[in-house]
């Protein structure tokens, strides 16, 4: 075993101070720990829609090669980022019909979603590109049949025809692809 200089072992235990306050933080501030896990969250949120349109080879890459793992992983970064584009585009068409219809969606929302959603999108089969016609670029939208609410912050006090944004609720109410569309 190799002698740590003193200098070596002096920046290790700062970094262990560091790490111990990080652990206390964690443990004592409820708020805090909810981000953490937040942020965890996302990043498996992502690692799971890569590993539903990686499926074959279980999302594996088993080139040898430098530039075919690139090449893989490349493909599979382009396909992601199209679909947050997809999904980011259709949800300012739902927010545009949602205000049409008389429910606002205020600013605070989009703090909660996340644009990496695929239930919608048919990962399996053959894809055919020709004679799509779409509707100014778009897919019709699902029509909201709820009260005409305004959805509110989540932790505000209720109010009537007041909406929470819970978990489940926002991605149904913005989710407006037409059912059609989802079955195919």
């Amino acid at each position: 075993m190799q002698q740590q200089n003193p200098l070596q072992q002096a920046l290790q235990e700062v970094g262990r101070i560091a790490k111990t306050l990080h652990i206390l933080e964690y443990v004592d501030v409820p708020a805090f720990r909810r981000r953490v896990l937040v942020g965890l969250n996302k990043g498996e949120h992502l690692h799971s829609l890569a590993r539903d349109i990686a499926f074959g080879r279980q999302g594996r890459f088993h080139d040898r090669g430098y530039e075919a793992q690139l090449n893989r992983a490349s493909a599979l970064s382009l396909v992601i980022n199209a679909i947050a584009v997809w999904n980011t585009r259709y949800f300012e068409q739902a927010q545009a019909a949602l205000a049409k219809q008389g429910v606002p969606v205020p600013e605070e929302v989009w703090q909660h979603l996340s644009p990496l959603q695929w239930a919608h999108i048919h990962l399996n089969g053959s894809y055919h590109f020709t004679n799509l016609a779409l509707e100014e670029d778009f897919r019709p939208l699902r029509e909201y049949h709820g009260p005409p609410t305004r959805l509110a912050p989540h932790g505000a006090r209720a109010e009537t025809g007041t909406v929470f944004l819970e978990e489940d609720v926002l991605p149904m109410q913005l989710s407006l692809l037409a059912e059609e569309e989802k079955d195919q």
